[in-house]
């Protein structure tokens, strides 16, 4: 991807993930894992491949763990964890983690999966002068969103309420990512909850300053990773190229046991053991040291390190959480199971 010349960069990840429950009481919700990675570790990836070179994530709930699984791997920048000590909403957490930066810096919500180019975004705020910009993309139905409305240069002019049609007809909502100059965040109280939707971009156009709606020229991968169902659709996806500078990590034959099926496509962590006869596929994503008895059959499903499907069971559309195991013979489908 272009580099687009915005070295910092501010994840919101504070939420506690209810929508995720119970995976997420097994862990925070932006390290669940998501092909073998955290949740905002594709995030990071993103931004590292368009030349973001440090990372502050906002974090409340379980911010410690998210801070020891991040230190794991070398995401090409360098990440910060911010402790959120009480909720401050969406702008609260970035006067938090981001008062003190003194270059624009891309903000986005950490449960979304996207491979958006930023640099377009980048030139076009430089170009006007801009405040701020936000990633806007096009929806077909737009009942379930609040509206962006732009006028013909680009500028946002209102934000509309959830309704059945855009009177503008540009159908265009929020995509949850944004490009800030450091003196927006003069517009949210110190310590203070505070929104970004509700409140700060509504005073910045009270207050006069432009902030711009950027539509990227061609389509582009978007995820909310916040519900169950996507939960599951962001491996099948991710499994499918949905970005490009994500490959998932499929272990050699000779980590795997016995005589079994893979049918692709397949993610496979290290130490895993296939018993004779199993199947595997299609869309199917194992953590490290997963075990799977003879015969079982597993698709379109996620199993987490140290999960175990006993001998002839069959599973598809389920979650098993980590150190969890399915009996052998049992058949399961659109279910989660969870560990000790």
């Amino acid at each position: 991807m272009i580099d687009a010349g915005i070295r910092s960069a501010v994840l919101l990840v504070g939420g506690l993930g209810t929508r995720l429950r119970p995976l997420t009481y097994a862990r925070p919700k932006p390290i669940l894992p998501v092909v073998n990675i955290p949740l905002v570790g594709h995030q990071l990836l993103w931004f590292a491949a368009q030349g973001v070179r440090r990372v502050r994530l906002a974090a409340g709930y379980g911010a410690e763990q998210v801070r020891e699984e991040l230190s794991r791997r070398d995401w090409g920048l360098t990440v910060e964890v911010i402790v959120e000590e009480q909720p401050l909403d969406t702008a609260g957490a970035l006067k938090l983690a981001g008062g003190d930066l003194h270059e624009p810096f891309f903000a986005t919500n950490g449960d979304i999966l996207l491979n958006a180019p930023l640099a377009p975004m980048a030139a076009a705020q430089a170009a006007a002068g801009a405040t701020a910009s936000i990633l806007l993309r096009r929806v077909d139905d737009v009942s379930h969103y609040g509206l962006v409305v732009r006028d013909d240069v680009g500028h946002v002019a209102a934000f509309l309420e959830k309704q059945p049609t855009d009177p503008s007809g540009q159908n265009t909502v929020n995509a949850g990512v944004y490009l800030l100059q450091p003196d927006a965040l003069d517009f949210v109280p110190e310590g203070t909850s505070w929104s970004v939707e509700r409140q700060l971009y509504p005073d910045l156009l009270a207050a006069g300053r432009t902030v711009l709606g950027h539509v990227p020229e061609a389509p582009y991968y978007w995820l909310d990773v916040g519900r169950m169902e996507t939960y599951l659709q962001a491996h099948l996806d991710l499994l499918d190229g949905a970005v490009e500078w994500f490959e998932p990590d499929v272990a050699p034959g000779d980590e795997v046991t016995g005589a079994w099926r893979g049918l692709g496509p397949l993610a496979m962590g290290e130490g895993c053991s296939i018993g004779d006869g199993a199947i595997l596929g299609p869309n199917v994503c194992l953590g490290r040291n997963v075990k799977i008895g003879a015969g079982a059959q597993v698709a379109s499903s996620v199993l987490w390190d140290g999960a175990e499907v006993g001998e002839g069971a069959r599973l598809e559309k389920v979650i098993v959480a980590g150190d969890a195991r399915v009996g052998a013979g049992q058949t399961l489908f659109d279910r989660i199971v969870m560990g000790p």
